[in-house]
């Protein structure tokens, strides 16, 4: 199979931050001047020993994606590099594959160091926004500035920071030297994100099945069987957003022997790649004080709103569908199942309870016993799933005829769902592997609600004036966009990043804006 190159571009809307603040950014990932069928983007911050300090995947939709990182209130004041990629891109297509950039995180709590004076090396391309590209009314700023080959444009305003425009090289060839492993088993993402774990076991069995389920709001059940190197793939497809994953096998008396892959690319910048310290002179403390004023600001002002998402439907087509509330309980599953649920049979066997299922295309009973399922979680111990309470239960649903999971056949199903999916109390089976696991972020959008009115009842410090993404030039050729300016004056930074259209060149301007 021949994998796509692909071409990874970021414009980072607010690269000074403070902690517990979202670093948003807008990704786009294009393959042969088109959407990258990749469905999933990797987003890290690596602090300057090349450690990941914050990490997170998000959801590309056609190859794009507005995203953001959580930046954690326990992180130290420093320059970090965020990197940017596809779960194949920076094997396959090398510098175009990874985006990177310096990112200053400043905690409050965690200060910088302060100097006598500045000694930041800075390289400002910024030049000052003409007048009659503005025109400024009722609190509400106008601009329209002739870019006439641009397209796929976005942009930003920012208030200017002490390390705007780091003179620092970021050299692919130079902080990656050593060639990547042709031999890495690369699986590209495209139709949702995969996991990927190991057996640890000395003999591999091939024919052994695992099932992972993915526990959130709602939960999710997938299967796989190991390859000979004793890896195995979950394929995760639409299943989105969970907290933990349950693995096990249908061997109750074994346990486990799997660890997790990690996603994200392995390599760190050469030990000859060095950030620069983030220093502050005595100079610097409006500048903090502003920032601190903003982040309150943009609580207010730019939250961002959670985009809802409809809940998936239950993964399989079921024959019968029971509300435990609509009978009378009793204190166990057993006694419901053979007093309600007419096409399973509960029997004893070997002084132990099993469930069998009627085959309703064949009009018999299957001889081999359904799966049990709590929550998306299969349960193999036929004993406990009997007595088990279902006070914590909301519904019941029955399959009754062959059903496929990838390419494994079961004979009907008892699937069980939970008022607060969390298992009804269950206990889970001891055979079983708990591991946290934080799948696709939620997505979030970035909204100001400044363009619902003026909102005086609440000081307005924003340092981020507008993000616009997605913008078009007019019939003449100018771009138009307009923002309402906060109550910090002073320099801003306004940068477009936009594609040439002569050359399908990825270029950036920058202006400055006095906002008197």
């Amino acid at each position: 199979m021949q994998l796509p190159e692909e071409k990874v571009t970021v414009q980072v809307v607010n690269p000074v931050s403070l902690t517990e603040e979202y670093l948003w950014m807008s990704v786009s990932v294009k393959t042969n001047g088109g959407p990258s069928p990749s469905k999933v983007i990797y987003m890290e911050l690596l602090d300057r020993n090349g450690i990941s300090v914050v990490k997170d995947l998000a959801e590309l939709i056609n190859g794009e994606v507005s995203s953001y990182l959580m930046l954690p209130s326990d992180l130290p004041s420093d320059h970090y590099l965020l990197r940017v990629y596809t779960r194949i891109s920076p094997y396959i297509s090398g510098e175009e594959g990874v985006f990177q950039s310096l990112v200053s995180i400043i905690n409050p709590k965690i200060p910088p160091v302060i100097t006598p004076s500045s000694t930041l090396v800075k390289d400002s391309t910024a030049k000052p926004l003409e007048a009659k590209f503005i025109n400024g009314k009722d609190s509400l700023v106008e601009v329209s500035i002739p870019m006439e080959k641009a397209t796929e444009i976005s942009l930003v305003i920012n208030k200017t920071t002490p390390f705007d425009n780091l003179g620092t090289a970021l050299n692919y060839s130079m902080m990656y030297p050593v060639d990547i492993d042709s031999n890495t088993a690369l699986v590209p993402e495209l139709f949702g994100h995969i996991i990927k774990g190991k057996l640890l076991d000395d003999l591999i069995d091939t024919t052994k099945v695992f099932f992972l389920t993915l526990h959130g709001s709602q939960s999710h059940m997938f299967i796989d069987t190991p390859n000979e190197k004793g890896e195995l793939y979950f394929e995760t497809g639409n299943f989105t957003y969970y907290d933990y994953g349950i693995i096990q096998t249908a061997e109750t008396d074994q346990q486990v022997n799997f660890i997790l892959a990690s996603p994200f690319w392995d390599q760190v910048p050469n030990e000859n790649f060095q950030l620069p310290a983030l220093n502050l002179n005595q100079n610097d403390e409006e500048f903090i004080k502003e920032k601190i004023l903003a982040r309150a600001s943009h609580q207010y002002y730019i939250g961002p709103v959670a985009i809802l998402k409809k809940p998936l439907p239950f993964q399989y087509i079921t024959d019968y569908s029971y509300t435990l509330d609509d009978y009378n309980r009793f204190v166990d599953m057993a006694t419901t199942i053979r007093e309600y649920v007419p096409m399973v049979l509960v029997r004893n066997q070997d002084r132990k309870t099993i469930f069998k299922n009627f085959n309703i295309p064949y009009n018999l009973v299957f001889k081999e016993s359904p799966l049990l399922v709590i929550d998306g979680m299969p349960v193999f111990d036929s004993e406990a799933y009997a007595n088990f309470n279902p006070k914590g239960i909301e519904s019941m649903d029955i399959i009754n005829r062959y059903f496929y999971i990838n390419d494994q056949q079961f004979t009907g199903m008892v699937n069980l769902t939970s008022f607060k999916n969390d298992f009804g109390g269950f206990d889970l089976p001891k055979n079983a592997l708990f591991i946290t696991y934080n799948g696709i972020q939620k997505p979030y959008e970035y909204r100001s609600s400044m363009v619902d009115g003026n909102n005086n009842h609440f000081p307005d410090f924003r340092t981020t004036l507008t993000w616009q993404t997605d913008k078009e030039t007019d019939d003449n050729g100018n771009l138009n966009f307009s923002f309402k300016p906060s109550r910090l004056k002073g320099e801003y930074l306004l940068r477009i990043q936009y594609r040439d259209s002569l050359n399908n060149d990825l270029k950036t301007a920058q202006y400055s804006i006095d906002m008197k």
